[in-house]
């Protein structure tokens, strides 16, 4: 039978990179002819477990299959329930008692962002106005438990915008706006900046890309004369053709 006597419930918190073999509890239980894992909601549940004896009073329960495909998914399953049956002699009968345990599977923060489709380009006009958002193409995954800090991708500029040209319309709305005027004739010709795609686990996972930036020349000068005033002379019988 179980001890404590009278208890008939466990629930238990793991993380989800407890490796193969890594023991989930330990379970005191004696006197037992048989001692068996069993399903409770689900079939697959108990097949993540098995059981492996400490002593002839203590077993320990240990994880058969890995947990990390469990939690990382875009239907996240993180509760696992079994039951254990312990069979002993009392006599001449067998009797059966149960555990029922509960197992909740943490998600760890194992995953860093990754953008799609990087690095990226765009080009824009001199003469597109500030505040003009350029390029909505930037975006990152982080394969971490969904709706979690660990999959929550917050970007970010970190490089390559010294003078300040360029922002993003929010930390999560990672769209490319033109914060200050540019101009061709004065050197803004080509820019790299470098993105960073963040999430807020603990400690934060991060990667980066660049996206360069051409900038076109427009016809937004008019001809200007190189002096004020030009001077000449020619003869009185100079040929007019």
């Amino acid at each position: 039978m179980f001890y404590p006597a009278g208890e008939y419930l466990r629930f238990v918190r793991i993380p989800e990179n407890v490796p193969v073999g890594g023991e989930v509890l330990q379970v005191e239980v004696h006197p037992r002819r048989n001692l068996s894992l069993r399903p409770v909601d689900k079939a697959d549940d108990a097949r993540y477990f098995a059981v492996r004896d400490v002593n002839g009073s203590m077993v320990s329960i240990v994880l058969s299959r890995t947990l990390e495909d469990l939690v990382d998914s875009d239907t996240p399953h993180n509760v696992l329930k079994f039951r254990l049956v312990c069979d002993y002699d009392d006599g001449d009968d067998t009797i059966s008692s149960y555990l029922s345990v509960t197992v909740y599977v943490e998600d760890i923060n194992d995953h860093a962002p990754k953008f799609l489709d990087a690095p990226y380009h765009v080009t824009v006009d001199e003469l597109t106005p500030s505040g003009l958002t350029i390029f909505r193409g930037i975006h990152a995954v982080d394969r971490d438990k969904p709706n979690t800090p660990n999959s929550d991708v917050q970007y970010s500029i970190v490089g390559g915008n010294e003078a300040g040209k360029f922002g993003l319309e929010s930390a999560h709305r990672a769209a490319l706006v033109i914060r200050k005027p540019l101009d061709y004739d004065t050197g803004d010709k080509e820019f790299t900046l470098t993105l960073m795609a963040s999430d807020r686990g603990s400690p934060p996972l991060n990667s980066t890309t660049e996206i360069s930036v051409s900038v076109l020349d427009s016809d937004d000068l008019s001809p200007k004369f190189t002096r004020e005033l030009y001077r000449t002379q020619v003869t009185e019988n100079y040929p007019l053709t």
